[in-house]
C-alpha cells in the first residue's frame, strides 16, 4: 500500500487544532505490486528491486547496495506535499531496514529530505564510526557528521556492541519544532534498544521526499539491505498520546487493503 496526501489535505491537517487525528502521508509496505516494473510506477528507482520473498512481512524493496551507474544516483525516492512540523506538531518518519548480519562495511540507509536537499534526516547502516547511525544536515543546529547509536542494549537491557545484528530493524524520527529524536529497535518487537536526539531547526522548506538506499548517493562495498514498512506519519502534539495510536491504525489500515 502506499499513500499520497493531496496539499489540500496537508493545509486542512495544518490549521486544524490539537485534537485532530493523525495525517498518513506516506505508508508503504509494498504489498501492492506484482513486480519491479509496478513498483517503479509509483518509486524513481535507481537500481531497487522488489523482493517477493523477503519482507515483514511478505515483500519489500531491495536495495543491492551499488549502482548501476552513478550518472543516475544510487537511491529510490517517494515524493509527498512538502511539510513542516508546527510547534504543537510532530512529523514522524519510520522505516524498517532487514540486516544480514554479514558486514558492517554498509551505507545504506532511510532518509528524508527537503526541497532543494535541505532537511536532510538519514538512518541506517554507516560504516564511520559505526554501523548503526544517523545523521541530520542542514539543520541550524545539525551536523554533516554521523553520529552512531551508542549504549545500545539487547531485549533484556543488557549492554550489547554496535556492530550487525540479523533481522529486520525499525528505526523512527519524531521531527518537532525544535529536535529531531531517533530511536532503534533491533528486534521490531517494540522494545526500544537505543536513542539519540538532536536539539535542531530545520529549514522553512520542510521535507517532501522519501530516499532509500545510499546516502548521498553513496555506493555500499559490504552489499545491500531490504527496506520495508516505511511511513511519514504527521501528528498533534502531545505525540507520545497519539503514539500508541499508530500500530492499531496501522494494523486497521492494512486490513483495508
Amino acid at each position: 500500500m502506499k499513500t499520497l496526501l493531496t496539499a489540500a489535505a496537508l493545509a486542512a491537517m495544518v490549521a486544524a487544532p490539537a485534537s485532530a487525528t493523525f495525517i498518513s502521508l506516506v505508508d508503504e509496505d509494498f504489498e501492492s505490486y506484482a513486480d519491479t516494473a509496478e513498483l517503479g510506477g509509483t518509486w524513481a528507482l535507481s537500481d531497487a528491486t522488489l523482493d517477493t520473498g523477503l519482507g515483514n512481512p511478505g515483500q519489500s524493496m531491495f536495495h543491492p547496495g551499488t549502482a548501476g551507474s552513478f550518472s543516475g544516483g544510487n537511491t529510490n525516492t517517494f515524493s509527498f506535499p512538502d511539510t513542516l512540523p508546527g510547534p504543537n506538531q510532530t512529523l514522524i518518519f519510520e522505516a524498517q531496514i532487514y540486516d544480514d548480519g554479514t558486514s558492517a562495511n554498509e551505507r545504506n540507509t532511510a532518509g528524508l529530505r527537503g526541497a532543494g536537499s535541505a532537511n536532510i534526516i538519514e538512518m541506517g547502516h554507516y560504516n564511520s564510526p559505526s554501523h548503526y547511525a544517523i545523521r541530520t544536515v542542514l539543520f541550524a543546529g545539525g551536523s554533516s557528521n554521523w553520529a552512531a547509536f551508542t549504549d545500545l542494549v539487547d531485549d533484556s537491557g543488557a549492554q550489547v556492541a554496535n556492530t550487525p545484528v540479523e533481522g529486520w530493524h525499525t528505526y523512527t524520527a519524531e521531527i518537532t519544532a525544535t529536535s529531531v529524536d531517533f530511536s532503534l529497535d533491533l528486534n521490531s518487537d517494540g522494545n526500544v534498544n537505543a536513542t539519540l536526539s538532536v536539539p535542531a531547526v530545520a529549514n522553512p522548506a520542510g521535507w517532501n521526499v522519501v530516499r532509500l538506499g545510499g546516502p548521498s548517493d553513496l555506493s555500499a562495498a559490504g552489499g545491500g539491505v531490504n527496506f520495508d514498512n516505511v511511513s511519514v506519519t504527521l501528528v498533534p502534539e502531545p505525540a507520545s498520546a497519539l503514539l500508541c495510536l499508530l500500530p492499531a491504525a496501522w494494523a486497521a489500515t492494512r486490513r483495508r487493503v
